[in-house]
């Protein structure tokens, strides 16, 4: 007879029965609701690109608004790749030639003990001053927790030697060349492979509803009450009737919350009070906080901000690209305009933008002359270029409640500054909004009553005399490399 184990197995995935179907059933049976892999992508750290999006007031309106911002994909839960550097630095691990004062004079042999094995002759080895370089005479030989190096000092210099100071722990070494000889050689050096991470995070669920009675969709329309609200496109509209300005607010509601969570949420997944799991991805905040993060307490000023910059930049990307974004509230904006002014100040310039004439009725010319105007653009040495952009979230006491210490009725918020990087690597977008394939519902659930009147003779939904609007979604927000981006947060008690 067949035997019911096969030594081929390396899996077992075990059936189900009865009459109900739902996600964990099928997970368990048939592995369904894995995690979605972003595909094209071994995302290189920081390979800064040039295009990013400027077009949006908040995080929304700067994702998922354009038309390449949003992706979809299959499952709440999604990995992707991200590859670090292209060649690691070795650590000496202890100084093996303590004591001596002049290592490497005459052309004596340098030991040298590092925590990688990743070089050999005839590779030539650069210490931190690399007016010393060192040619790897034997090596590397295992020896504990690292491997021995024996080197020797390049150059015809015989006095020649190595500050004993850069063979001490934590010191690093790199690969500078190799030396081979020039006929018949038989020599080889070696080259690193860059290490690459597996990133996994997940996006969350929202939904909102309005229940509506019968009586309640009979006097809407009888308020003589005009209401104002806003559309899907931020434009102002004016209805008499209730009803579709609470609809319009049940919608502005669920981008909303989306917006207040991908800025401030955090990642958990715990289960819910009908056995389903609930799942949170993690905002903006906490995805930077692996980003490049600075603390100040005092005016910004422009070198303040150079410097910050080029924290990032240095060495990272082309000068050809080296664009963000600033997102900020108002005194954040007001901050980086007094820093650009103080600056510009400076310089003799001809005004033609603080200072012009004023047009009258019809383009008719006046004596009037206007005076101002705001900087919103930083153009740095090296390439460097920041664009302002104000979101008025960041201004918001609902989200914000702790108060400038200067400026006890404006947010703390206000004057954080969130540098963000919406460069591509590969052809994919540094940051997107993520959305699950297929979440996104919305409609009504009809009582005896439906949104446009009373069921006379059709089939109701129940015997309550209303009925329900709803709409859900799912929204995430990706950041494959935050290295490309940070914050200049306002820090009173820094």
């Amino acid at each position: 007879m067949a035997t019911a184990q096969s030594s081929f197995i390396i899996k077992r995935l075990d059936g189900f029965g009865g009459p109900y179907v739902d996600s964990q059933y099928l997970g368990n049976a048939y592995e369904t609701g894995k995690p979605h892999m972003l595909e094209n992508t071994l995302t290189k750290i920081f390979s800064s690109e040039s295009r990013f999006l400027t077009g949006g007031k908040n995080l929304l309106g700067m994702t998922g608004a354009k038309s390449y911002g949003t992706m979809e994909i299959d499952t709440e839960v999604y990995r992707w790749r991200l590859q670090g550097a292209e060649e690691k630095s070795m650590r000496s691990l202890e100084n093996l030639e303590a004591g001596n004062t002049t290592p490497g004079i005459n052309g004596s042999l340098i030991r040298l003990k590092g925590d990688l094995d990743f070089y050999t002759h005839p590779e030539v080895l650069l210490p931190e001053d690399n007016a010393y370089p060192m040619q790897i005479v034997d090596g590397p030989i295992p020896d504990g927790t690292g491997f021995i190096y024996t080197l020797k000092l390049q150059g015809d210099n015989p006095s020649l030697y190595l500050p004993p100071s850069l063979l001490d722990a934590g010191r690093e070494f790199s690969k500078g060349w190799t030396s081979t000889p020039s006929e018949a050689n038989r020599f080889f050096g070696n080259q690193q492979y860059p290490n690459s991470f597996l990133l996994e995070s997940q996006v969350s669920a929202f939904a909102q509803s309005i229940q509506i009675t019968d009586k309640a969709w009979r006097d809407s329309g009888r308020l003589n009450v005009e209401f104002m609200y806003t559309d899907a496109n931020g434009k102002t509209r004016k209805v008499d009737r209730f009803l579709p300005m609470a609809e319009a607010k049940m919608w502005d509601e669920l981008y909303m919350s989306m917006e207040a969570q991908m800025v401030y949420g955090v990642k958990q997944t715990q289960p819910g009070k009908d056995k389903y799991w609930i799942k949170t991805g993690p905002g903006l905040r906490q995805q930077l906080k692996d980003s490049w993060i600075q603390y100040y307490n005092g005016a910004l000023t422009v070198s303040m901000l150079k410097d910050y910059l080029m924290d990032i930049f240095f060495a990272r990307a082309d000068e050809r690209d080296r664009k963000v974004v600033a997102m900020t509230g108002t005194q954040g904006s007001l901050m980086f305009h007094d820093a650009l002014s103080a600056i510009a100040n400076g310089f003799l310039t001809i005004d033609t933008h603080f200072i012009e004439r004023t047009q009258g009725i019809a383009g008719i010319e006046t004596p009037h002359l206007a005076y101002g105007a705001q900087f919103t653009r930083y153009r740095g040495p090296q390439g460097v270029v920041v664009d302002l952009i104000q979101n008025p979230m960041y201004d918001n006491r609902k989200y914000c409640k702790q108060m400038h210490p200067q400026y006890p009725d404006r947010p703390i918020d206000s004057a954080r500054m969130t540098f963000l990087d919406f460069g591509t690597t590969g052809g994919d977008n540094n940051m997107q909004m993520l959305k699950v394939k297929d979440t996104f519902r919305w409609g009504y659930v009809a009582g005896t009553h439906t949104p446009t009147g009373p069921v006379k003779g059709g089939q109701a939904g129940s015997k309550i005399a209303g009925y329900d609007l709803f709409t859900e979604g799912t929204a995430g927000l990706l950041i494959r490399d935050v290295t490309r981006a940070g914050e200049l947060i306002f820090d009173s008690t820094y």
